[in-house]
């Protein structure tokens, strides 16, 4: 199951691609991805979580974060659970260049860090302070409340990363860690140039890796194709422009990263199942543009 963030009836209460609520669940979700990052924490209830085929149980003070698209579940073992959770485009973490090992490091989730932290009690107060004090910054209208938000999340995500672990964290063997490194910087690139042309051959000479090697490592560790991955970035970035601009199609298609409106259209029906226009119709904000 694809849930796309901008279905949330949350979506728009800041100009910054994120939300932040805290919510109560009632019932199991299925597996499911999202195209925003995901960082949660559990302030009631237990159950257990499914991360990309492991699982983890989770109760008071349990902290997920999430990388977009990777597949998780949830199961509760409880009447309820109740939890905050802030979604957020993986692009805010690159905005400064004085955040970029904070952002390298939060890109090996999965892999060098974990999926999910245990908190204790005083580290479980701190973090729901972080993350209220979120809410409330979303949820309200004060001066400069995007640099707020923005400077709370990376707060709460640096808090996290601080966080001593009991148990050292790593992938079962040194090449795997070696490969997967060599996709995260490929997947970092991607995230910051996705709009402009991107290639095989390209990415070989840039990352002096044979071509591939490279479309073999990404198909096997992102669970995409190189191009299903640029097409899905790019669309998710159309998404957003054709529900909260007036932007024509043709200059979305454009902005990121397509050639031609006829493959920006064959695109976005792949990844979101419908075309750009019954898109906007559905999800738009009555703006003008074709």
């Amino acid at each position: 199951m694809y849930q796309d963030s901008l279905t949330h009836e949350q979506f728009g209460k800041s100009r910054l691609p994120m939300f932040v609520v805290k919510s109560s669940l009632s019932c199991s979700y299925p597996l499911h991805h999202h195209n925003f990052a995901e960082l949660s924490l559990v302030v009631e209830g237990n159950g257990t979580e499914i991360v990309n085929g492991k699982p983890h149980l989770f109760r008071k003070g349990t902290v997920s974060f999430l990388l977009p698209h990777h597949i998780h579940e949830i199961r509760l073992n409880s009447a309820s659970v109740v939890k905050y959770n802030c979604m957020f485009d993986l692009n805010l973490l690159f905005l400064s260049p004085s955040d970029r090992d904070l952002a390298n490091a939060l890109l090996k989730t999965g892999m060098e860090y974990p999926s999910h932290y245990d908190l204790d009690e005083e580290q479980t107060t701190h973090m729901a302070k972080l993350l209220e004090s979120m809410k409330r910054e979303y949820e309200d209208d004060g001066f400069a409340k995007e640099s707020a938000l923005r400077s709370k999340l990376m707060e709460a995500l640096l808090f996290l990363l601080r966080t001593p672990r009991t148990t050292p964290f790593a992938s079962s063997a040194t090449v795997l860690i070696e490969t997967r490194n060599h996709i995260e910087e490929i997947l970092h690139f991607l995230h910051v140039h996705y709009q402009e042309e991107i290639t095989l051959s390209l990415l070989a000479e840039r990352f002096n890796r044979n071509a591939s090697y490279i479309s073999r490592a990404f198909k096997q560790l992102v669970g995409q194709t190189l191009t299903e991955y640029l097409h899905t970035l790019r669309v998710t970035r159309a998404a957003s422009l054709l529900a909260t601009t007036s932007m024509s199609i043709t200059d979305i298609a454009m902005d990121v990263g397509f050639d031609h409106t006829r493959s920006f259209t064959r695109a976005f029906k792949d990844v979101k199942g419908t075309t750009p226009k019954q898109f906007r119709a559905a999800h738009g904000q009555r703006r003008t543009g074709n």
